[in-house]
């Protein structure tokens, strides 16, 4: 029995190279969080805007929504593994992190391995590094990430197993985005590269960009100023709408007061069914999208509010499957 135990610990431990990969829209079926704890005692009436949040939050409340954003996932079939389930050698870094639990910014899980970050600095520094080791005690191999240069690069969006969405944001610099282009169009077709406004509400891609289904997005187009289409051999630019039609997505556009609020940041449970703040979007763009035919299962947030992130933000999605 005690051997049992002990094997039991250990499997919790390191992982044991459990399915991942995310390129097809399909049912979700594992996610990474990180249940936030006494970090959130950094954040203060006089650091809160350091630390990127829009408010200081109430711990308890902050707390036991995020236990039931989980639930609400475990409820639909999800299988949630904690973050601090999987760290050792970096377990200290978490205690000096208010914005580790906003997994989504950290990495992409494609099929071929983890797309990480480099987290900006000094709110978010190191981040990558926790993130890192969970993965590796999970079993996911990272098939790219920044070593050694100054710089940074919060997130991009996988659109496909061959297309990968990059939105050149106030947490990107610029050198590190050509780096990775150059270096993940060995591994994938094309990157569609967009330049939006450098601004905290246009912080990451998915405030302007997410799909629903394969042939259905939302997406916020005034923030598109310009894209362009990378392939291996070529650049050129594109009209991101026009592009997206040609490979037959339809893209539903929010208004600039959905996505001051989110409208763009959701977690697709599976195609065409959406986990959403049920604050984030109009009537109207709600009525458009249930004549589509698209589902939202909705989450009330109000202490997650402080943190100025989406469900998405604190959803690392780590497995996807095709019925």
């Amino acid at each position: 029995m005690g051997c049992q135990i002990e094997k039991l610990k250990e499997e919790k431990k390191t992982g044991s190279s459990i399915a991942y990969g995310c390129d097809e829209l399909g049912k979700l079926k594992s996610v990474l969080v990180h249940t936030p704890g006494d970090e959130l005692n950094l954040v203060n009436e006089s650091n809160y805007e350091h630390w990127l949040y829009d408010e200081v939050p109430d711990i308890s409340g902050y707390v036991e929504e995020h236990r039931q954003y989980q639930g609400l996932l475990e409820s639909n079939g999800v299988r949630v593994y904690e973050l601090s389930d999987h760290v050792d050698e970096n377990r200290e870094l978490i205690r000096k992190m208010p914005n580790l639990t906003f997994l989504h910014d950290t990495a992409v899980i494609s099929g071929k391995g983890a797309l990480l970050s480099k987290m900006r600095p000094p709110a978010r520094e190191n981040e990558e590094v926790v993130v890192k080791e969970a993965l590796n005690n999970l079993g996911i191999p990272i098939l790219s990430e920044f070593n050694g240069s100054k710089g940074f690069f919060e997130g991009c969006l996988l659109l496909s197993k061959d297309t990968i969405f990059v939105a050149d944001t106030e947490r990107h610099t610029y050198p590190f985005i050509l780096e990775f282009i150059s270096n993940i169009l060995t591994e994938f077709e094309e990157v569609i590269y967009t330049r939006i406004p450098k601004a905290r509400r246009y912080m990451h891609p998915d405030t302007v960009f997410n799909r629903i289904r394969e042939d259905l997005a939302l997406a916020y187009l005034p923030a598109f100023e310009e894209t362009c289409l990378f392939t291996e051999d070529s650049s050129e630019r594109i009209d991101f709408k026009a592009y997206m039609q040609e490979k037959g997505m339809e893209i539903v556009p929010v208004s600039d007061s959905e996505q001051n609020r989110l409208a763009c940041s959701f977690v697709p449970l599976e195609s065409g069914t959406i986990i959403h703040y049920d604050t984030s979007l109009d009537r109207d763009t709600k009525k458009d999208l249930a004549g589509e035919g698209v589902e939202i299962i909705p989450f009330h947030p109000e202490a997650l509010l402080a943190g100025g992130g989406s469900l998405r933000c604190h959803t690392l999605r780590l497995c996807r499957r095709k019925k």
